[in-house]
């Protein structure tokens, strides 16, 4: 059987935080980072986003932009972790190739993540790779992680996603495609833009007060009727995906207390998300409750798995889950899909159990 992977810290800014901290806790007291501050060409009409708060100056290039988020929640995340040089990997996910991201147009994937180095002042371990898959692309990156880590040559493998929706052209791209929210269009994308990192190990914490949760499985499946398409999904790459890790965990689908997605409201992913609950959670149950990140801070692009692993690992440490194990899944706009299974860290008490920060109090 193969060794879980600890979830040994974690970093995010978004629309609601600077921090994975102040994230979570904007979800759970469901605040939403929303704001009608874009409008598209004539006849002019608002468009609703959740912008990261910042200077404007910092917006300017898509880059930088991209760069400047990443630093801060990278910096979040490794905070408080002591490596060696270059015993830190980083699996970094970037807006996917269809899009045509304005920030990848002066600045490849590889010189995204060489500007980040210099940035933060250190260099990560060759391992380190930039990939392009969309939303399920850090849950993906959780399997390479794995790999990574089990090669015994880096301490800590930070997986995580970068991405701006905030912008002119993918504002219009869903609008041409109609999928963006609006009064005429109440299931639509909110554009959103964000960075989270989740940093996974396979001996605890990176700060010494244990693992937040940690990852027992991992399943990856393919959607053939993708959101690119003419067909909608009914949910069985999605399906494969939840399968696949439940059998990778050893674990089955009745322990499983809630989900937490990146789904973003639009009416494909609502169909798909149904159709695939109704056939995988199929054990009798009072509720099954689904924590969505997108209803807080919007599509979040290739950052959205990440944060729906946050969350999910911030509730159950800090014991505000429903339960003690969750579904992690994402779903990417070319068909890729992955989901993970969460549990609570070794030793730690069932629920309904009281934070540490509760205990001191």
């Amino acid at each position: 059987m193969t060794a879980p992977l600890l979830i040994a810290s974690c970093g995010a800014v978004t629309a609601v935080g600077l921090t994975a901290e102040q994230t979570c806790a904007a979800m759970r007291a469901r605040v939403a980072g929303f704001e009608a501050s874009m409008y598209l060409p004539p006849p002019a009409r608002p468009v609703t986003v959740a912008r990261v708060p910042a200077a404007q100056r910092l917006k300017l290039q898509p880059s930088r932009w991209l760069l400047s988020m990443a630093e801060l929640a990278l910096r979040d995340c490794l905070g408080g972790f002591a490596a060696r040089p270059g015993r830190i990997a980083l699996v970094l996910s970037v807006p996917d190739p269809h899009r045509q991201h304005a920030a990848l147009r002066s600045l490849t994937a590889t010189g995204l993540l060489d500007s980040l180095q210099q940035r933060l002042q250190m260099r990560f371990h060759p391992l380190s790779c930039v990939t392009d898959e969309g939303h399920a692309a850090v849950i993906k990156g959780f399997a390479l992680a794995r790999q990574i880590l089990a090669g015994g040559e880096v301490d800590l493998c930070v997986v995580g996603g970068v991405d701006s929706l905030v912008n002119g052209d993918d504002v219009e791209r869903l609008q041409r495609a109609d999928r963006l929210h609006g009064e005429t269009n109440p299931q639509g994308v909110i554009p959103g833009e964000g960075a989270g990192f989740v940093g996974l190990s396979l001996r605890g914490s990176a700060t010494g007060n244990g693992p937040l949760a940690q990852i027992l499985g991992i399943g990856i499946a393919l959607e053939r009727d993708t959101i690119l398409g003419e067909r909608f999904s009914t949910g069985v790459g999605l399906r494969e995906a939840l399968e696949n890790a439940v059998r990778d965990a050893r674990c089955s689908e009745p322990d499983f207390s809630f989900r937490s997605s990146d789904a973003n409201g639009e009416r494909y992913r609502a169909w798909e998300s149904l159709l695939c609950a109704t056939r995988f959670y199929r054990s009798p149950r009072v509720q099954m409750p689904m924590w969505s990140v997108a209803a807080s801070v919007g599509d979040v692009g290739a950052a959205a798995g990440a944060l729906a692993v946050i969350a999910a690992a911030m509730g159950i440490s800090r014991g505000y889950a429903p339960g003690r194990y969750a579904m992690c899944e994402a779903s990417s706009d070319n068909g890729l899909r992955a989901a993970c299974a969460l549990a609570s860290a070794p030793g730690a008490p069932a629920p309904p159990f009281r934070s540490r920060a509760a205990l001191l109090q």
